[in-house]
């Protein structure tokens, strides 16, 4: 067990970043098409990340954790999402949205990745929480809702 705690975050993602997700956005926001990825991710938004380190902290929890999120999630599922996303921002902005573009669209997230997974052990990282009083690792800030921060924060930067 080690002395101190260290985390090892992985596919941690936040508005102002320069991860995939951000790129992805930049590229789609800027109307070209991001360039393919297989690669499969688990991704987190950073305020779910700091939440959980702040707890840990706060409980003087020590030893070594990996965290990210718990779902995988394949490019094209997330650039489906932001392309799905950046629509309905234009339409807001241009107040032109119609019965369509407003009907509730499936997120990815209702989608099941079938393929290998490989996703980092959390279990010794939920067990932690779970004994700081918590449910244990469950992040709170929905895809969406991540999704729509960084294409707002790209948006800015236009």
């Amino acid at each position: 067990m080690s002395d101190q705690l260290s985390i090892d975050y992985i596919d941690v993602y936040s508005p102002n970043g320069d991860d995939p997700i951000n790129q992805w956005v930049e590229t789609i926001l800027s109307g070209n098409e991001p360039i393919s990825d297989s690669q499969i991710y688990h991704w987190v938004h950073i305020r779910d990340a700091e939440s959980a380190h702040r707890t840990l902290s706060n409980h003087s929890v020590k030893g070594h954790f990996q965290l990210c999120g718990r779902r995988a999630w394949t490019q094209e599922m997330v650039v489906d999402e932001i392309k799905r996303l950046w629509v309905r921002f234009q339409n807001t902005m241009a107040h032109s949205h119609t019965i369509d573009s407003l009907s509730e669209t499936p997120s990815p997230a209702a989608v099941r990745y079938s393929g290998e997974r490989r996703r980092p052990n959390l279990a010794p990282l939920h067990d932690a929480l779970i004994q700081c009083g918590t449910d244990g690792w469950r992040p709170m800030i929905a895809m969406r809702v991540g999704l729509m921060e960084c294409i707002a924060h790209s948006f800015e930067q236009i």
